[in-house]
């Protein structure tokens, strides 16, 4: 007897994916509101030299956690029919990975403080050992719920554990004034996910390898994929920890999540909805082709909308967010958000490959990614060109990401280049158009206090952004795409 019972006939898939995305964009949404609010504060209470030492060691801990993303969630889903030792295989492999790397992160902790000269790492890295090894015994059983895109649940977890972490870590940093607050936050979090997924959900995982052989071919590259997408994304702050002081790494990692925020938190719901949705479906080739232009186009149009928004208005988000000692990090996060849009247009390709069980060549076409963007930063680094310079190469490389596009499109021989190009010009021109009149508005209004600036920037810049995306519609007879869904839903 299967584990999952089957989505039942009478519910539309549509109808699912439309709750499924609101349900993960709210999730994602109330806990980056729970996560500023409580930055608002944190940021205040520590220094940008604070942030240098954490982002370092998240990245550390990052490259070595990849290796626990073995993917199985995702197996699981697309297991037409997973049986208990499929659950129980993928606990054991979870389970046995983080014992592993939780040990090679307290033995990072000894070398990498001798590596950059700085004993803080080594505590900070014990304690960051811990969540890893709580991580692996979390409940596999909560992926049914995912599986049945019954994504209330994730909202009602994920939003706990936020919540939880939130109080804990304004709690450490009311008290400790330094970056063990985030630290200990990280590990009340890992309690509160262990405690309420066996609380939540009534799957008893038991220890078994007996799907072993099944479950590791899928396992392996999204394990690598994840080793390779941490290459290209975070781990240059190892290299760049060992050129720049802890300051600077500091304002650099604060900059870099605040792009990724700005674009991915609708995006990342958006394709952790995507494959279970194009997984029902996945046989009809003809409804497969036409949704994968217009998520495209969806896609593309959100990404805009957010980096060219984020890239306008870099100076008074950060001094509203963060505070005045953080405003120099403007310049980084201009080039940043314009990086992360970029990966926006490309987020589409990651699910779709998977659907189309492309795992190993996902994951091998990030790898070359991901080493090409060490190798530009180490070498600019250790040359001595300055911040500013290495990030614009960083922008170098992200631009080549549309390699993986032609990559795609060479499977799917149907969708042509020009299909996708047409999907993404809309919102390339009216990204444009919002971004200049977004900076002559400032302009006009200089000396504005930071939320004024916002406030007006955000009526202007989405105006601007609407009114040219319709426009450029209309000139285009209207084809499907945001435009097209966003007016049939205000109709309806």
């Amino acid at each position: 007897m299967s584990i999952n019972p089957l989505l039942t006939q009478t519910q539309s898939i549509g109808s699912k994916v439309i709750r499924g995305t609101f349900w993960t964009v709210g999730m994602r949404w109330l806990s980056r509101f729970m996560g500023l609010a409580s930055m608002v504060v944190i940021a205040r209470l520590l220094t940008p030299e604070d942030f240098g030492i954490m982002a370092v060691a998240t990245a550390l801990v990052g490259l070595l956690d990849a290796f626990t993303d073995l993917g199985v969630d995702n197996a699981l889903i697309r297991h037409p029919d997973p049986q208990r030792k499929h659950y129980d295989t993928a606990w054991t492999f979870s389970i046995l990975i983080h014992i592993f790397i939780a040990a090679l992160i307290a033995v990072a902790g000894f070398f990498s403080a001798k590596f950059y000269n700085d004993p803080r790492f080594e505590p900070v890295l014990y304690a960051m050992s811990i969540s890893m090894l709580i991580d692996g015994f979390t409940n596999i059983g909560f992926t049914q719920f995912r599986r049945n895109l019954a994504f209330h649940k994730d909202f009602q977890i994920n939003v706990s554990i936020q919540l939880i972490g939130v109080i804990a870590t304004m709690g450490f940093g009311l008290w400790l004034h330094s970056y063990w607050a985030l630290v200990l936050g990280g590990v009340a979090r890992s309690v509160t996910r262990l405690m309420l997924t066996y609380l939540m959900h009534p799957y008893r995982p038991r220890l078994s390898l007996s799907a072993r052989r099944e479950m590791f071919g899928f396992s392996f590259w999204m394990m690598v994929r994840s080793i390779a997408i941490f290459l290209t994304n975070k781990a240059d702050r190892l290299v760049l920890a060992a050129y720049f002081s802890p300051t600077i790494v500091g304002l650099y990692a604060i900059a870099g999540e605040l792009a990724e925020m700005a674009v991915f938190e609708i995006l990342y719901p958006l394709g952790r909805v995507l494959l279970p949705a194009l997984a029902t479906k996945q046989h009809d080739q003809a409804w497969l082709e036409e949704s994968i232009k217009k998520i495209f186009n969806i896609t593309a149009t959100i990404a805009m909308a957010a980096g060219m928004g984020l890239a306008s208005i870099a100076e008074p988000v950060l001094h509203l967010i963060y505070g005045a000692q953080y405003i120099q990090a403007a310049s980084m996060l201009k080039l940043l958000a314009v990086i992360s849009l970029i990966g926006g247009f490309n987020q589409p390709i990651g699910e779709i490959l998977l659907l189309m069980n492309k795992t190993r060549d996902f994951a091998l076409i990030f790898i070359v990614e991901g080493i090409i963007t060490l190798l530009v930063v180490y070498t600019l680094s250790v040359n001595n060109f300055d911040f500013q310079t290495i990030l614009y190469g960083r922008l170098s490389v992200t631009s080549l990401t549309i390699f993986r596009l032609f990559y795609l499109l060479r499977t799917l021989k149907s969708i042509t280049l020009l299909a996708i190009l047409s999907a993404w010009i809309r919102p390339v021109i009216a990204g444009m158009v919002m971004y200049f009149v977004l900076h002559a508005s400032q302009q006009m209004f200089p000396g504005l206090a930071p939320e004024f600036t916002i406030l007006l920037s955000l009526l202007v810049g989405a105006l601007t952004y609407s009114v040219a995306l319709l426009s450029l519609w209309y000139l285009m007879r209207k084809p499907m795409g945001f435009e097209y869904e966003l007016i049939s839903r205000i109709k309806k």
